[in-house]
């Protein structure tokens, strides 16, 4: 729900920025449009503006805006970037999911293009053309940080196996998001994303929430198990998951792609 207090603040910076001649647009997007909001979110905004005045506002290094919202409640306050339109449409065809989840609810304010709701549309569809593949790449990242969890243990390394316990964990949640067709929304929204997915292990949360609390061998291999249980996930592929590693993590700089834990 959005709270009064922070409804008379979305007026506000409406009416400021819609009298704007160089602002064609204005979305409400962050905790507020996700309805993860509770009475102290800052409200998130994005202003969309032409292409000329982005570009002065990027060449002035001046693409953020802050603003206090302590009018309308303690603490408050606007947090906002610049964009454009040509990068919305961009989102809407080679977004990465945490992309895709920032603006995917996003409340339109006001649209002087009349464009905004349909490239809103377009970002929220997900893509499952490479759901498979993606699966695979996920999977075999779960095996990898449960060998390098193993080592850590092993060798004693804390540095170590607090990395692979949080990629294991990140990695048994993206699995689990494909699943849902959900997108991966970064880690601040991770948790919520995942206690909100329908389709997951019973005591998911409970696991993880024992494995952060206890990085034990016998907490690693609770998670791990359950993952693997939860589903057929290569569907009888055969797949060399050290190989899958190696694409994603060693030479991805080679091919200048997207890093793995971004997609």
């Amino acid at each position: 729900m959005i709270y009064p207090h922070q409804q008379r603040a979305i007026d506000y910076i409406t009416g400021k920025f819609k009298t704007d001649p160089d602002v064609h647009a204005l979305i409400i997007s962050g905790s507020i449009a996700h309805g993860l909001n509770n009475a102290q979110s800052d409200v998130d905004i994005n202003i969309i503006v032409s292409n000329d005045f982005y570009e002065q506002k990027n060449n002035a290094g001046d693409l953020t805006y802050w603003e206090t919202a302590a009018d309308f409640y303690d603490e408050g306050y606007f947090d906002g970037k610049y964009i454009t339109l040509d990068y919305l449409d961009l989102v809407s065809k080679q977004g990465n999911e945490p992309t895709r989840f920032a603006l995917h609810d996003s409340i339109i304010a006001f649209d002087k293009t009349g464009q905004v709701s349909d490239y809103i549309k377009k970002i929220g569809m997900y893509n499952e053309e490479k759901a498979q593949e993606n699966t695979i790449r996920f999977l075999s990242q779960l095996e990898a940080w449960k060998w390098y969890s193993t080592e850590a243990l092993k060798r004693q390394n804390r540095y170590l196996l607090d990395t692979s316990v949080s990629k294991l964990i990140l990695f048994s949640g993206r699995l689990i998001l494909l699943d849902n067709k959900m997108f991966f929304p970064y880690h601040k929204w991770f948790m919520k994303s995942l206690e909100n997915a329908p389709q997951k292990p019973h005591d998911l949360m409970n696991t993880i929430d024992k494995l952060l609390n206890c990085k034990s061998e016998e907490n690693i291999n609770a998670l791990y198990q359950m993952i693997k249980d939860h589903r057929n996930w290569a569907n009888g592929l055969k797949f060399r998951w050290g190989s899958y590693f190696l694409h994603d993590i060693e030479t991805v700089w080679m091919r200048e792609e997207e890093f793995i834990e971004n997609l």
